[in-house]
């Protein structure tokens, strides 16, 4: 399979029309609805904001699942746009409303006869609709305001930002002055990091799917600003991967840098070698660890890290650096035995 041969002329379009917002993302969901796909299904997911996750499993149903490979891929944090993008693109290419649907009809049809592939475009809408912008350029907004739209705005000391955790209580911390955007709602006093606590729409989606699809692969499209460095993507492992077996570490690893390989083919700066996250922080290390080491003891589990909020990594960058990292691990994937 030829992935980086698929059409990706939005990257080249500033006009392009990408599905973002949680509207956007709404708007082609229904049409996907109306358009009764045979190779899609879809799954919502409301949160308790009353808004809905949605899960876009593509496979082609007459293939028996033992002759397929499944893939969950999702974009955790609200602040992080680029990964709806590269979701809503890809579903749409496999849906063939792509640039060029008739050129991509061969690659279209081997991955639905080779892979189940879920889409989870945003896991938290909720917090996607506080976001102030639909991306984040690095010009509108300062780094020092960016950084408290991320996680919030302490509501004791103004200008500091909201302490970083899993889980946080209404009724048990001063309020935000600025509610986080990366935080979802799950009940009336209780907000989670979803890609931290197992109670949040991410997980629930895929604890969900995961018994019919059986997953071997769940890639999470991140980004950071790579503030004061001349790179402009990563890879990173498990913040527990030193932990596993030797054999589970290698398949990681070999996935990674299938990435950061056709990052650099294509002309982007990612980071050498893949990261192992927190290495060095222990308390972020632990929040991380207790939910993702039952994964990836199991499975792959691969994230992303492209670019945000910086001029030198502009919106449609930002989404073809995502959909290559999509693209280069399913064909890592698709040659393993």
């Amino acid at each position: 399979m030829k992935s980086m041969d698929v059409g990706l002329a939005c990257s080249e379009d500033s006009d392009y029309f990408y599905h973002v917002t949680p509207d956007e993302v709404d708007e082609l969901v229904a049409a996907l609805q109306q358009a009764r796909n045979p190779n899609l299904t879809i799954e919502p997911f409301p949160q308790h904001a009353g808004t809905a996750v949605y899960a876009l499993t593509f496979t082609d149903p007459a293939v028996p699942r033992d002759r397929k490979k499944g893939v969950f891929v999702a974009r955790p944090h609200a602040h992080e746009p680029a990964g709806v993008a590269a979701c809503t693109e890809l579903a749409k290419l496999l849906a063939g409303y792509g640039p060029r649907p008739e050129a991509d009809a061969e690659w279209r049809a081997h991955v639905l006869k080779r892979f189940v592939l879920t889409l989870v475009p945003d896991v938290n809408p909720g917090g996607s609709r506080r976001a102030p912008v639909k991306f984040w350029t690095g010009t509108q907004i300062p780094r020092e305001q960016f950084k408290l739209w991320m996680f919030g705005e302490s509501g004791g000391t103004p200008g500091e930002r909201f302490p970083r955790v899993d889980t946080w209580d209404m009724r048990k911390v001063t309020p935000p002055k600025l509610l986080g955007i990366a935080y979802e709602q799950i009940n009336e006093h209780e907000f989670v990091e979803p890609n931290r606590d197992h109670r949040s729409t991410l997980f629930r989606s895929f604890f969900a799917l995961d018994p019919t699809w059986h997953y071997e692969l769940w890639l999470d499209l991140h980004q950071t600003e790579f503030a004061n460095s001349d790179r402009n993507c990563s890879v990173h492992l498990s913040s527990a991967h030193d932990t596993l077996p030797v054999d589970l570490q290698r398949g990681h690893e070999q996935a990674a840098r299938a990435i950061l390989a056709q990052w650099s083919r294509a002309g982007a700066r990612p980071v050498a070698e893949p990261v192992v996250s927190y290495r060095h922080d222990e308390v972020q290390r632990n929040f991380l660890a207790k939910a993702w080491l039952p994964i990836s003891s199991r499975m792959v589990h691969t994230v992303t890290e492209v670019q945000n909020h910086n001029p030198a990594t502009p919106p449609a960058e930002q989404v073809r650096l995502q959909l290559i990292a999509v693209l280069a691990a399913l064909d890592w994937l698709d040659g393993q035995a």
